[in-house]
């Protein structure tokens, strides 16, 4: 089910979708969920259940495709966290365009954690620790498809959330 460069040139195409569900070890399994679960709380009533379903589709396919086409020495990959990096930008800058003000400072952040190592080089025990090489590349490709999503995605089917991020931004609003 991994993602296979020679499988898939072969014609293997669901390998582009399947990566998204095997990882490395229960470690990888359980920062994977733990981020989908933080992602929805978060986010889970900006969009509609069909829209999630777009979403998900999109960045979980787009990223195992962009890592076929940009990242051309990668022959394997298991795991979801780059389009997990894609839910979240996508969210974040949905939400900014909402006018929720705080979801930028979230997107300044993950967008250090992602292009940070990139300046500073990976930690080679955090990949010990998870079982596997992360590959960074995957989180720079799924931020930026989720910057993209987020930017194009119809305000229209946009809903503004009732949470405390948008309660902190409308106390500060003059009545």
């Amino acid at each position: 089910m991994e993602y296979n460069r020679s499988a898939v040139n072969s014609g293997e195409f669901w390998r582009l979708v399947t990566p998204n569900f095997v990882h490395l070890g229960v470690r990888h399994t359980l920062l994977n969920l733990a981020g989908l679960w933080f992602t929805m709380a978060l986010f889970i009533n900006l969009l509609k259940n069909t829209d999630w379903l777009i979403w998900f589709t999109l960045l979980f396919v787009g990223n195992i495709l962009g890592l076929h086409l940009w990242v051309p020495s990668l022959e394997q990959y298991v795991g979801m966290s780059g389009a997990l990096y894609g839910l979240i930008a996508g969210a974040a800058v949905a939400e900014l365009r909402l006018g929720i003000k705080l979801s930028g400072l979230l997107l300044i952040i993950v967008g250090l954690k992602i292009f940070i190592p990139q300046f500073i080089g990976e930690e080679s025990s955090y990949n010990e620790w998870l079982g596997g090489n992360v590959i960074e590349e995957a989180h720079i490709i799924g931020f930026i498809q989720g910057l993209i999503l987020g930017l194009v995605w119809p305000k229209s089917r946009l809903n503004k959330p009732n949470s405390i991020k948008a309660k902190l931004n409308n106390d500060n609003k003059p009545a």
